[in-house]
């Protein structure tokens, strides 16, 4: 049934007219017949419908100018924090703990002394002051001295300038791989600051005279001898290492060998490079020449000496 306001004066409409809703006059309202509210407990704004409590934890999104997202865990719960049942700090690194199993998405902060890590558990990247990350090796296995024992899977690839032979090393050492002073590898020959070279001359017979002395201690390498001869004497030459002026067949390292007749217009003589080098198997073995007449001849020989 429908109602309208009309003026009582003349029966016409009065839309400002207003009749209070009571029971009195029969408008009152049966607000029984509203629908029921769905199960659980029901908010308008922050007060509870149900009782007409606040709830505080409840935000107020009209002083808020972004929307808010709450988060719930898979039981319904709201999760405030990131430390409790919704999961784990991956905030920065001050939630992290080294040694822990709990899962972090660290991925490095500076360590000025890195702590060790029991096997099994998790550990951030060590960086340095400047963020760079630290790299490490065992210094019982890789990174090695030179002239101690080896062991362990080798790893360098630079090698050490030496203007001088290093010191020998024993058997089944770890070495450093040398070159010259302009990173030239040394396999095989030597700096120019190795080089040694010594000039010898004679007119008449010589018997295991020293052409050269090495250094105390010291063994000779050659890698190079040049002889010439000259005028009309012809001889048997031998250079041979030893300590005395002695030469004997089979017993005494030679080096070179040959017979040379020089004569008014032809001049004999011999050029010879050697690869690998000649070494001098003794220590303190001098380079000498024996002659078996007094040839008149040149000789010139290039090497190195070594330990």
């Amino acid at each position: 049934m429908d109602y309208q306001y009309v003026k009582l004066v003349d029966g016409t409409p009065d839309s400002t007219a207003k009749i209070q809703g009571t029971e009195a006059n029969g408008l009152e309202v049966d607000v029984t017949r509203l629908p029921s509210l769905a199960a659980g407990t029901a908010f308008a704004g922050k007060v509870q419908l149900t009782d007409g409590t606040s709830d505080a934890t409840v935000r107020n999104l009209a002083a808020n100018d972004a929307l808010n997202v709450a988060i719930v865990d898979g039981a319904g719960n709201q999760v405030t924090t990131f430390a409790g049942s919704g999961g784990s700090s991956a905030t920065d690194n001050s939630a992290f703990t080294a040694g822990t199993t709990a899962d972090t998405t660290v991925a490095g902060f500076y360590q000025s002394t890195p702590t060790a890590v029991t096997d099994g558990r998790s550990a951030a990247i060590g960086i340095d002051e400047n963020r760079r990350v630290k790299v490490s090796v065992d210094a019982s296995t890789l990174d090695l001295a030179h002239g101690v024992a080896d062991s362990g899977n080798p790893v360098k690839v630079g090698h050490r300038v030496q203007t001088a032979l290093p010191t020998a090393e024993v058997n089944n050492d770890r070495t450093n791989s040398i070159a010259d002073e302009y990173g030239r590898q040394l396999i095989s020959h030597i700096s120019p600051g190795m080089q040694v070279w010594k000039s010898f001359n004679a007119t008449t017979t010589q018997t295991g005279v020293v052409v050269w002395d090495p250094a105390a201690g010291k063994k000779i390498a050659i890698t190079s001898i040049e002889i010439g001869t000259y005028g009309t004497t012809a001889a048997r030459v031998i250079l041979f290492f030893n300590t005395t002026t002695t030469y004997t067949e089979g017993t005494h390292q030679p080096v070179f060998k040959a017979s040379f007749a020089p004569s008014a217009t032809v001049k004999p003589g011999a050029v010879q490079s050697f690869s690998p080098v000649i070494y001098s198997a003794t220590a303190d073995a001098e380079l000498r020449i024996t002659t078996d007449a007094g040839i008149s001849i040149d000789v010139v020989v290039y090497g190195y000496e070594f330990s």
